[in-house]
């Protein structure tokens, strides 16, 4: 079933994600304009993992759009599954991975993470690790998978960032609301005219965002050694709540006594310098709707990236960004 929207014709399914564009100028250019994953983050979760294991044979990428975290992350194992729900994102994947490594190191799932145990041995995966899509799943499902595919003491690493957040106090007070604005009214574009069923997968998505992913539940009889780590919580995590929804968000929590929370501000973090012109590169692939909207010249948006320059500095002048982020950590028993 397909229903009418700001953009056309788009299918009705809370797995809203599916709209995404396929192409590779598209996914070439949102790569170029992520966070830059750092070494040290990787190095939390290799070292939390070699607390626990010493195996490093099987790992997954959940959600792997165009295959960033096998990139990164394949020397340090010798097998790698990239999983997607969108075959076509699959596809750009194995493209660019297939230019820079052994094929015979990286095989392709066409599956959601829902249903992942079906298509993979029970215990055999030493390491999962989710970035950015945990949050469009549905929760009990996906950690259900996530538990059966996992030996004993393998590592389910999930991760999930916000929008791009000033380093500078001063720039997050006169610039952070120009772009939060465009950010909203993007946004409130994409999520209008949705029906219920699509308009429930935005919700669950807002509000698990809103929760900075505390609203995951680790069954002690599954899971060990849980650990939740923050990252500039002074910026926002969700990149869409409840003024470009227009319904109340509500976020959760189920931390449990004897998890370890580590909360930490810091400026650099997954540091980024860009200018006007590479936030509206950003903005461009950050949903595939987007492109459509800055392309169309919406006169509103075009009025704050004007605002949001000279907040800056002006044309060309690049200015420092972070990101607000929170991983979770842990172990299969």
């Amino acid at each position: 079933m397909e229903f009418e929207s700001h953009y056309g014709k788009l299918k009705d399914s809370e797995d809203f994600w599916k709209v995404a564009a396929s192409d590779h100028e598209f996914w070439d250019a949102y790569v170029s304009t992520r966070p830059n994953y750092s070494e040290p983050f990787y190095n939390i979760i290799h070292d939390y993992h070699a607390s626990h294991s010493s195996s490093q044979d099987t790992a997954h990428d959940v959600g792997t759009g165009a295959g960033k975290v096998v990139e990164d992350l394949l020397r340090h194992y010798s097998h790698f599954v990239a999983s997607d729900t969108d075959a076509d994102h699959l596809a750009v994947a194995k493209s660019r991975l297939s230019k820079q490594h052994d094929e015979s190191r990286v095989s392709y799932t066409h599956s959601k993470a829902e249903d992942l145990a079906s298509h993979h041995p029970a215990a055999s995966a030493d390491m999962i690790a989710t970035g950015e899509c945990i949050v469009l799943m549905d929760r009990d499902s996906g950690l259900q998978s996530f538990a059966t595919l996992l030996k004993q003491g393998g590592t389910l690493a999930i991760w999930f960032y916000g929008r791009p957040t000033f380093s500078d106090p001063t720039l997050r007070a006169t610039a952070q609301p120009l772009l939060d604005k465009i950010m909203v009214l993007n946004w409130k574009n994409v999520i209008g005219g949705s029906t219920p069923r699509r308009a429930w997968g935005f919700k669950r998505c807002a509000d698990a965002m809103e929760s900075w992913l505390d609203y995951l539940p680790f069954d002690p009889q599954t899971w060990t050694d849980v650990r939740r780590y923050k990252w500039n919580t002074h910026g926002t995590l969700p990149f869409f709540g409840q003024e470009a929804c227009g319904y109340p968000i509500e976020p959760s929590s189920n931390v449990r006594d004897g998890e370890k929370v580590v909360v930490e501000e810091d400026a650099a973090f997954w540091l980024n310098e860009w200018d006007i012109e590479a936030l509206r590169a950003y903005f461009k692939v950050l949903f595939p709707g987007f492109r459509e909207a800055l392309g169309e010249g919406d006169g509103e948006i075009e009025g704050l990236f004007g605002e949001l320059a000279k907040a800056m500095g002006g044309e060309g002048v690049k200015r420092k960004f972070t990101w607000p982020c929170a991983l979770v950590l842990a172990t299969r028993l």
